[in-house]
């Protein structure tokens, strides 16, 4: 999942609340925070409140920018997630943790917990990934839930566009107009493994990606956003 970076914006307090979604998309893009699609309007995505504004102990935060980020209205609605207690030192989150390091995409567009992480950072990543249910697969999904097929999808045109890149048949200007079109940002970026341009161009290029995430000299491998924690993920 890619990690992202919120800018500290100068009216911190929107209400109603849906007046923060335009500088959402100016700073995050036109995206899903979590499953990553890519949509063409501003009203196909939702205001998400990280924590739902539905518990009482949130409801201060309804209309707070800290609190915000984009959504599409399948993950926004997953598995009763506007009911569920969020708690911030107990889940990986895009805009708090390196959460393209939290997750492992794989092929046919498996996501699943990175398995070299243990401990907090483990049960943590797991936490998000139950959180929206990336994890669903066609037998466990609601109707109308095909952010799995949209993830196998990717994954099978991340690498047949990979074997024309590595070929010379097209440029790095190319990978983006597509990933800034379809989305699926996190399988691009590990489909492109090894390709430094490339990967250059998904970190700089797609907006609010967090560059602090990824080492510019280990061809942009995660790294811990949050050293010396007790989760560093």
């Amino acid at each position: 999942m890619r990690p992202v970076t919120k800018a500290t914006v100068v009216n911190a307090t929107y209400n109603p609340y849906q007046l923060a979604k335009p500088n959402l998309v100016d700073n995050l893009g036109l995206f899903c925070s979590y499953c990553e699609e890519a949509y063409h309007m501003e009203r196909d995505l939702q205001v998400e409140h990280v924590q739902p504004k539905g518990l009482p102990q949130y409801a201060h935060l309804e209309n707070e920018w800290s609190n915000f980020l984009l959504s599409c209205q399948t993950c926004n609605g997953a598995d009763n997630k506007d009911t569920k207690d969020v708690v911030l030192s107990e889940v990986h989150l895009p805009h708090l943790n390196n959460t393209y390091k939290s997750l492992e995409y794989r092929a046919g567009g498996v996501v699943m917990v990175n398995p070299a992480l243990t401990g907090d950072s483990q049960r943590h990543a797991q936490s998000l990934l139950k959180l929206v249910g990336l994890d669903k697969t066609p037998a466990t999904s609601k109707p109308g839930d095909k952010r799995w097929r949209k993830r196998s999808e990717d994954w099978g045109i991340a690498n047949h566009y990979l074997k024309r890149y590595l070929a010379h048949k097209i440029d790095e200007d190319t990978i983006l107009e597509l990933v800034k079109y379809r989305g699926g940002w996190s399988i691009w970026f590990t489909v492109f493994r090894g390709c430094d341009a490339v990967r250059a161009r998904l970190i700089s290029d797609i907006p609010g990606t967090c560059t602090a995430c990824f080492d510019a000299s280990n061809h942009y491998e995660p790294i811990d956003r949050n050293p010396g924690q007790g989760d560093p993920v």
